[in-house]
């Protein structure tokens, strides 16, 4: 990438910007590849994909591609002919087989063809909720009339900006249960969400930057926390981690900070905790001031700032001890 001055020591390599004469502005950590850049031009923290964004002026997912392509290893997937995908009008009446969840690495991805359809508009309950149009925009989130649903498309964690793995609509219809309405529906081909985090494409370099990622069940949950200068917060789509979705996390080198909705049993959110335990640090998040009503479900993104900011900074570290918490308890369910 240019760089000049590379000197090598113990535990770290330094060198110069290419358009700067300060040798040591480049710190590269041997053990994590851990990246700090400080110079009169930039003053950035992350990891080796931070660099060359940096240096490159290019979005995560090129930077991505870049590494692949210096290091000679493949990069590939599935384009999808937005031409092929057709609406199946038998496709409600169609039963799914259940099948144990496996990670399927030919999904088709698509790109911004797949939003022209739709409606680039917000929301306006949306927007009184606190998800701001600029949040939208950031994550093209759209609008179907015939369909009366946002349309929400989930970017590919590791792919450029218009590459997405699907797109799902919610429903803006009042009362939709009594009219047996499905609050989300796939509005593409059906995609297992279990392999990306959503968000995570848009907010890499924040979360590398604060040294914390913080893990929400929704996606609207991340757009809040976006709309309030927030981008350390990423979704899984459900209250339980997959295997993939815990091996994207464990790959950013950063403190995972698990922050379910209202309502879920703390020994569950122990057991999601215990993914990342001891490879990276994990804490969560737990209200034990009851400053998330009760029976709400809401999630801490949910909070004004002020609360948000109050539950985070008194999350708890799951250690040892909390290890031990879980293993009582796990024990006693099989006692019972």
């Amino acid at each position: 990438m240019e760089c000049h001055g590379l000197h090598e020591y113990p535990t770290e390599w330094r060198a110069a910007l290419p358009q700067g004469n300060n040798k040591t502005a480049i710190c590269v950590k041997k053990d994590t590849l851990s990246v700090a850049i400080r110079s009169s031009e930039e003053n950035r923290r992350g990891d080796i994909f931070t660099l060359v964004m940096t240096i490159k002026g290019i979005s995560f997912g090129k930077a991505n591609k870049y590494l692949h392509n210096i290091l000679g290893l493949k990069y590939s997937y599935s384009k999808s002919d937005n031409k092929d995908n057709k609406k199946d009008p038998l496709a409600i009446f169609k039963k799914v087989k259940r099948q144990r969840y496996t990670i399927d690495k030919d999904v088709p991805v698509y790109d911004d063809s797949c939003m022209k359809e739709y409606t680039d508009l917000p929301y306006i309950d949306w927007v009184r909720e606190g998800v701001m149009p600029f949040a939208c925009k950031r994550f093209n989130i759209g609008y179907s009339y015939d369909r009366k649903r946002i349309v929400i498309p989930e970017r590919k964690w590791d792919g450029d900006d218009n590459e997405y793995i699907g797109i799902s609509g919610r429903t803006t219809v009042p009362n939709y249960e009594m009219f047996d309405i499905p609050k989300f529906f796939k509005l593409s081909k059906t995609y297992p969400k279990g392999i990306n985090v959503y968000g995570l494409n848009e907010n890499y370099q924040t979360i590398q930057e604060a040294g914390y990622a913080v893990v929400l069940e929704a996606q609207k949950s991340v757009l809040k926390r976006y709309s309030r200068k927030d981008g350390t917060a990423v979704a899984i789509g459900n209250c339980e981690l997959t295997e993939e979705q815990v091996r994207i996390l464990i790959s950013l080198n950063v403190e995972i900070v698990v922050a379910l909705d209202e309502g879920i049993d703390i020994n569950h959110i122990r057991q999601e905790c215990d993914k990342f335990y001891p490879i990276r640090k994990v804490s969560y998040i737990y209200d034990r001031w009851d400053l998330i009503k009760k029976g709400s479900k809401d999630s801490p993104a949910d909070m004004p700032n002020k609360v948000y900011n109050f539950l985070l900074k008194h999350r708890v570290l799951y250690d040892e001890s909390e290890r031990r918490k879980l293993r009582d308890w796990q024990e006693r369910q099989v006692k019972n």
